[in-house]
C-alpha cells in the first residue's frame, strides 16, 4: 500500500468551500484512505469571500477531523495548516498567529490570483519571506504569468519558494496545457510536493493514486516517493523532532 501526504486539502467542514458538513468529511478522509494517502494538511481557506475563520475555531473542527479519522485508520493522520491568498495584511496577521502556518512550522502555503502578473507574486512571496517564513505556492499551474514560461518557475525557485502542483493537473483533467506544463516542472525537477486540493467528495474529490502512477511510470518511483511523500514528511518529521526536544 501505497503511502501520500495530501499538502492541500479543504477537509475540514463548515470551514469554507470544501467539506460542507461532517458527512462530507468523512467521505473525503475514506476517499483519501482508499487513495492510498496516509497524511493530510487540512488547509482552510484564508481568503476574503473563501473562508476567514479565525485559528480557534479551525482547531476545533480539526479534532472532529482527527476523530473521524481514527475511525478509518489509526494510520489516517491529519495536521492543520491554511491555504493564504496574499493580500497586504498577511504578514502581520501571521506574526500575530491570526493566521495559522503549515503545522505549527514557520513554512506557509500561499496562494495568488489566477492573473496576477509575475512581478505581484514575486513582491507578494518576498513580503512574507522578510518576515522569516519559507513559502510553498499553491497550484503554480493555475496562475497565468508563469504557465508561459518555466524560467518564471526557476526563478521562484531560486528564491527559496517550494512549489505544490495538484495531482489533477498531472493527471490531465485541467486541460492539456496545464498537464504539459506540470510534466515540464517535474523535467526540470522543480516540483516539491503534490496536492489534492480537494474539495468535497464529488467536487474535487481526493484523488491521488491515478497522478502517482503517471508519475512512477514517467519518472520513476524513487522521484514519485519523493513528491507525493519524503518533502512533505520530512516537513512533518522536523516538526515532530522540535516538538520532542522542548
Amino acid at each position: 500500500m501505497e503511502r501520500f501526504v495530501d499538502m492541500h486539502c479543504h477537509v475540514l467542514p463548515e470551514v469554507d468551500d470544501g467539506a460542507q458538513s461532517l458527512d462530507d468529511t468523512r467521505k473525503m478522509l475514506q476517499m483519501a484512505h482508499d487513495e492510498g494517502v496516509r497524511y493530510i494538511i487540512a488547509t482552510p481557506h484564508y481568503h476574503p469571500h473563501r473562508g476567514k475563520q479565525p485559528p480557534r475555531i479551525l482547531r476545533r473542527q480539526l479534532r472532529l477531523v482527527r476523530e473521524e479519522a481514527a475511525k478509518i485508520s489509526g494510520r489516517l493522520k491529519v495536521y492543520l495548516g491554511t491555504e493564504i491568498y496574499f493580500g497586504q495584511d498577511v504578514p502581520d496577521r501571521l506574526e500575530r498567529e491570526e493566521i495559522l502556518t503549515m503545522n505549527r512550522t514557520r513554512v506557509v502555503l500561499v496562494e495568488f490570483s489566477s492573473v496576477d502578473s509575475f512581478e505581484r507574486i514575486c513582491q507578494g512571496i518576498q513580503q512574507v519571506q522578510m518576515g522569516g517564513y519559507e513559502i510553498i505556492l499553491a497550484h503554480i499551474e493555475r496562475y497565468q504569468s508563469v504557465l508561459t514560461d518555466i524560467d518564471k518557475a526557476h526563478h521562484l525557485v531560486q528564491m527559496g519558494v517550494k512549489i505544490q502542483i495538484n495531482a489533477d493537473s498531472i493527471t490531465g483533467e485541467n486541460g492539456r496545457k496545464v498537464k504539459r506544463y506540470v510534466c515540464q516542472l517535474m523535467d526540470h525537477d522543480l516540483v516539491f510536493c503534490v496536492g489534492t486540493d480537494a474539495h468535497r467528495p464529488k467536487v474535487r474529490p481526493p484523488h491521488m493514486k491515478s497522478a502517482a502512477e503517471f508519475v512512477t511510470k514517467k519518472y520513476g518511483e524513487k522521484y514519485m516517493r519523493r513528491i507525493f511523500f519524503s518533502n512533505a514528511g520530512d516537513m512533518l518529521l522536523k516538526k515532530k523532532k522540535r516538538d520532542e526536544s522542548r
